[in-house]
């Protein structure tokens, strides 16, 4: 049982699950919308910001914790192109909000800021597609 549970973490690490199509499900929290703590101008994550270990764990899964391709450019969605970056974030459902609040989702440190917006706001729920990838990491 043992190893058929190492093939499947294994395999789900290689073919990434991905996220953000179910959108919010939480009342917006207007103080964070109005008053953003993070902008994708002023900060970088890798410096100004604590990612917590849940988010590396979801970026593991929706990319295998890669912004950019081999080739360099920016990881899209295997099965919805409109996924974006590390976090996968979807065009469809967060382009506008990303862009109201100044957040460039094609680069590497606005798609993590964008991403920890998110989950400040709605916690993991954006991620519910790959909650079977990364609850077990």
């Amino acid at each position: 049982m043992l190893i058929i549970y190492f093939i499947l973490v294994s395999l789900a690490l290689s073919f990434p699950e991905v996220g953000h199509e179910a959108g919010p499900t939480y009342i917006q929290d207007v103080y964070l919308e109005k008053n953003a703590m993070i902008s994708a101008n002023a900060l970088s994550p890798s410096v100004s910001l604590e990612i917590p270990g849940i988010m590396r764990k979801i970026a593991t899964c929706e990319s295998n914790d890669r912004h950019f391709d081999k080739d360099g450019k920016v990881v899209i969605g295997k099965y919805d192109i409109r996924d974006i970056g590390r976090y996968q974030i979807n065009l469809r459902y967060w382009e506008d909000e990303a862009k109201k609040l100044g957040y460039d989702i094609y680069s590497e440190d606005g798609n993590e800021a964008f991403a920890m917006y998110l989950y400040k706001k709605y916690g993991t729920d954006p991620w519910q597609r790959s909650r079977w990838c990364w609850s077990r990491l």
